[in-house]
């Protein structure tokens, strides 16, 4: 009996674009970190400068980090970014974001959520990616939301 081939294209990629940051950019974040605390103490709202203090400390020391490489596919089943597979039933449609610096599919989901999927295409050809999804979502013009948008250019 012969084994059935299954349909995959897969690739690697960095999970996010890794950026540089100088101290410039450290004291920037951080001296508009403590401005927003001082202000939330003055409006009397402790808690929130509190909140607003860990996040940016988090966040610090979350983006020193270098990015991980993924495996990203194209299966029958539907898309795989990492070890997450998101089947196409619960995929609305999908877009080639070849315009960006940073090639990517994203794709729309039908869970409240989540609406917005991100797979990074590294180094992969965006167009056989294209092809290879286009008899199975619809394609549709979509764009990254406009905070993401925002923060990438102020490098986050």
């Amino acid at each position: 009996m012969a084994k059935r081939e299954t349909f995959r294209i897969s690739w690697t990629a960095h999970e996010y674009e890794h950026k540089e940051r100088t101290t410039d950019w450290f004291w920037a974040v951080g001296i508009v970190a403590v401005a927003g605390a001082v202000a939330a103490i003055i409006f009397g709202n402790i808690i929130f400068a509190i909140l607003l203090l860990l996040c940016v400390f988090s966040l610090t020391l979350f983006i020193n980090r270098p990015p991980e490489t993924v495996e990203a596919a194209v299966t029958e089943a539907g898309i795989e970014r990492g070890h997450v597979l998101y089947l196409y039933s619960t995929l609305h449609s999908f877009w080639v974001d070849e315009l960006h610096p940073h090639k990517k599919i994203i794709l729309k989901s039908k869970k409240i959520f989540m609406p917005l999927i991100v797979v990074p295409l590294g180094t992969m050809d965006g167009e056989r990616v294209r092809d290879a999804l286009i008899g199975r979502l619809p394609e549709e013009h979509l764009s990254l939301p406009f905070l993401e948008i925002i923060l990438e250019y102020f490098g986050f």
